[in-house]
This record gives C-alpha cells, sequence and structure tokens, in this order.
C-alpha cells in the first residue's frame, strides 16, 4: 500500500514537472512602420508623380506584400474604409513599383532591424476627371485579408500610408471650409443678455467639440488652438493646441487634440471651483491658410457644494428642533 502511495506521489510530481518546466512557444511577434504617413500631391492629367516610401521591420523576419487600396469616405465625421484597388484600367489611374524588379502584390522577405527604401509611381492618364482621389500604400504580411477601417489606417497584420492626390489640369486648388460646431457640451445653460451660458459643476470636466466642414472641390490641411480665459471671478488661462488633420471633400471632422478622450470630442479639461470663462477657436484652413474663427462661453459654480450645505443645515436645524422638543417632554 505504501509503494502504490509512493508511485502516485512520483507520478504527480512528474507531471507538474512538466507542465512549469516545458518549453513555451512563443507567437511570432509582427511589428512593423511605414513613414511617411502621408502624401498630397497635385498632378495634371498626362503625368506621372513618383512617391518614396520606407518600410522598416522591427519585430521578426516577415514575408510581406505591398499593395494599392482606395479609400473611401464612409460618413461626415471623417471616418473612412478601403478596399483594394487594381490598376487593371489603362483609362484610370495606375500604380506601379519605380525602379524595381518587383511588382506590387509580389511577395518578398524582410529581416529583423531591416529597413527597406522604395518608390511608387502614379500614372494620371489624359481623361481623368479633375478631383480629389484618395489612396493607400500598404505593406502587410502575406496572405493577410482583414483590416480594420479607421481614420489612422489601422490595419490588421500590416500598415500604411495614405496618399491625396488631387488632379486638376492647371494646377488650382478649391479649398474652403467653415466651423460647423464649437461650444461646450452640457444640459444646462442660462442666457444673460444676449449671450448663452453653459452651466458646469465645480471641478467636472469640460467637454469641448469643434467641428469643421469642407465647403470647396478639394481637401485642406486644418490646424489651430483652443483658447481659455476667466471673464469674471475665475483664474488660470488655457492654450489647447489642436492636431493638424486632412478634412477631405464633401465631408466634416472632429478636430482631436493631445487632451481628446475619443474622437467625438476635441479636448475634455477639469472645471476649476467657480468662476466665468469664454473660449475662442482659431483655426487655419488650407494652404495658404485662412482664418476661422468661433467663441463660445460657460459659467462654473459650486452647485453640488451649495446644495450639500443646504441640505446638512437643514439636517442640523431639524436634529435641534428635535432634541429640543425631547428635552421639553
Amino acid at each position: 500500500m505504501k509503494f502504490f502511495k509512493h508511485v502516485k506521489y512520483t507520478l504527480l510530481l512528474g507531471l507538474l514537472s512538466v507542465l512549469l518546466l516545458a518549453p513555451s512557444v512563443d507567437a511570432s511577434q509582427f511589428s512593423f512602420s511605414q513613414s511617411p504617413q502621408s502624401h498630397e500631391v497635385v498632378a495634371k492629367p498626362g503625368s506621372t508623380v513618383v512617391l518614396p516610401f520606407t518600410l522598416t521591420n522591427v519585430g521578426d523576419p516577415s514575408v510581406m506584400e505591398l499593395h494599392i487600396y482606395a479609400v473611401n469616405i464612409e460618413d461626415s465625421t471623417g471616418a473612412y474604409g478601403i478596399i483594394p484597388y487594381y490598376s487593371d484600367n489603362p483609362q484610370a489611374i495606375q500604380f506601379s513599383l519605380h525602379n524595381s524588379t518587383h511588382l506590387l502584390s509580389e511577395p518578398f522577405f524582410i529581416h529583423t532591424s531591416e529597413a527597406i527604401a522604395y518608390e511608387v509611381a502614379i500614372l494620371v492618364p489624359d481623361g481623368v476627371q479633375s478631383g480629389d482621389y484618395y489612396f493607400a500604400v500598404v505593406g502587410q504580411a502575406e496572405q493577410n485579408d482583414g483590416y480594420v477601417d479607421a481614420s489612422t489606417l489601422s490595419i490588421q497584420g500590416g500598415v500604411g500610408s495614405l496618399i491625396y492626390l488631387t488632379v486638376s489640369t492647371d494646377g488650382t486648388l478649391d479649398q474652403a471650409g467653415s466651423i460647423s460646431q464649437f461650444g461646450v457640451q452640457s444640459n444646462y445653460s442660462i442666457h444673460l443678455g444676449n449671450v448663452e451660458y453653459v452651466l458646469f459643476d465645480s471641478f467636472q470636466e469640460i467637454p469641448f467639440i469643434l467641428q469643421l466642414t469642407n465647403t470647396g472641390a478639394n481637401l485642406f490641411r486644418a490646424n489651430g488652438t483652443i483658447s481659455v480665459r476667466p471673464r469674471f471671478f475665475g483664474s488660470g488661462s488655457k492654450l489647447i493646441i489642436l492636431d493638424a488633420t486632412y478634412i477631405l471633400s464633401e465631408s466634416g471632422k472632429t478636430l482631436l487634440s493631445s487632451e481628446s478622450r475619443d474622437r467625438n470630442n476635441s479636448a475634455r479639461i477639469q472645471a476649476p471651483f467657480i468662476g466665468i470663462y469664454s473660449a475662442q477657436a482659431a483655426v487655419n484652413i488650407g494652404s495658404p491658410g485662412h482664418a476661422q474663427v468661433s467663441d463660445t462661453a460657460y459659467i462654473v459654480f459650486p452647485f453640488s457644494y451649495i446644495l450639500y450645505l443646504v441640505g446638512a443645515v437643514l439636517f442640523t436645524a431639524t436634529g435641534v428642533v428635535f432634541m429640543k422638543r425631547i428635552t421639553k417632554e
């Protein structure tokens, strides 16, 4: 009987040793970067444009392919999707690798820490209609079919760079835009004179939203700031730097900053204890840029603190009255 117990414990110890000491097998690390993130190009029909790119592997050795995707606007918020683009129509825009023995969609091997510089030639045939065309040059792992649509071109199993191509017969651009929305988001507001003030509680988060709309025929690059200043009984000014971004034709977009929590707001800042504040958005549109300005105002007041104080006073007063009645009895 003792022998069987000894065997049982020996087998258990051996099993645990196998489970704990067995070598682990790690999946290959896919990590690539591609630069630049985007190219903005103006081309005439009948011309060829050559654009440089660099694909860098900082992960495990991999077999890669280069693909071209067409970028389509999906909604008015600036989001877009990508679909494969094939240069099989001689009357449409053509893509090829410049001065290379390789072809697009042809597999190639890239070592760890290797950086491959390549050039993409874009042929704009005669007869191509003037306007904006958006593409993505994507380096992706061989036999990878999945990708995720996002305004930052986050692709599953690959990395991409955007190409903003404007076809113009005379090189002129129609860049125009306006601020379609600027303000702070709250459910409460009051009017003092001709000005509407949005209300916030002390130390509450204040979400700013700034949206631009492209009213021209061509895309433009926009950047700017949101400046916050105290008007009365407040302290501390703040300047929010907005990230430079492209606004595609016939679309709009919410401008973001380092203080954005998501793509639904341009910034979120913490309210002070009390004060009346004004905020101004100043945006440069296009190149050479023209400025767009919009203003808003808000009030920060300790509503919750006042409510808690009134509640505490009423509770204390009620307790005092109750104790007096007990004492008299």
